[in-house]
């Protein structure tokens, strides 16, 4: 595949501000009116940060400043001792560890020590109620609650359901607001 051409927003003629039609005209021949912003970034593919880097225009960073910026917020998370038995995720991605087997593993293959895994203690994700006016809110007149509407057995199998949702394992989880290491 062909890679594009890399086109700098800083270059000079990616618009131009006529008078006869009192507006910018990008490049591409497009009328942008008095958005110079917008008519330089529809003109350009890559973009420079402070340091110099340049990255493809559609990223709100680029990669190495990214990474410095994910690093700085990982050591804010408050660090907690990990109970070896709650998921660990590596920060800011989609890499899960379900036992310290799979954490020793991943650091063998990925040639990276234990300590220098930026580990999360996970949080788990549990189903949500079914709340009956949300659900039925559609239908049930404006000046009424569920409770005037619905049978009070439909009410109380909503109540018996929630109790058992609320009684489920998590279904998922997501990385929390801990940091963590592990030692073997």
């Amino acid at each position: 595949m062909m890679e594009k051409e890399i086109i700098l927003n800083t270059e000079p003629n990616l618009a131009e501000y006529r008078t006869n039609i009192e507006g910018w005209v990008g490049k591409n021949g497009k009328f942008y009116g008095k958005e110079k912003e917008l008519a330089i970034y529809a003109n350009s593919t890559h973009k420079k940060c402070d340091k110099g880097h340049i990255y493809r225009q559609a990223w709100t960073k680029c990669p190495d400043c990214r990474e410095a910026e994910l690093s700085s917020k990982y050591l804010q998370l408050k660090e907690k001792e990990w109970d070896k038995v709650t998921p660990l995720t590596i920060y800011d991605s989609d890499i899960y560890f379900w036992d310290i087997d799979e954490v020793v593993d991943y650091s063998e293959q990925e040639e990276v020590s234990l300590e220098d895994l930026d580990l999360v203690i996970c949080k788990p994700n549990y189903l949500s109620n079914i709340e009956g006016y949300y659900t039925w809110e559609d239908v049930i007149p404006e000046d009424m609650e569920v409770k005037d509407v619905v049978d009070k057995e439909i009410v109380e199998k909503l109540k018996e359901l929630n109790d058992l949702i609320n009684a489920h394992k998590p279904v998922s989880w997501t990385g929390g607001r801990f940091r963590t290491t592990v030692t073997l």
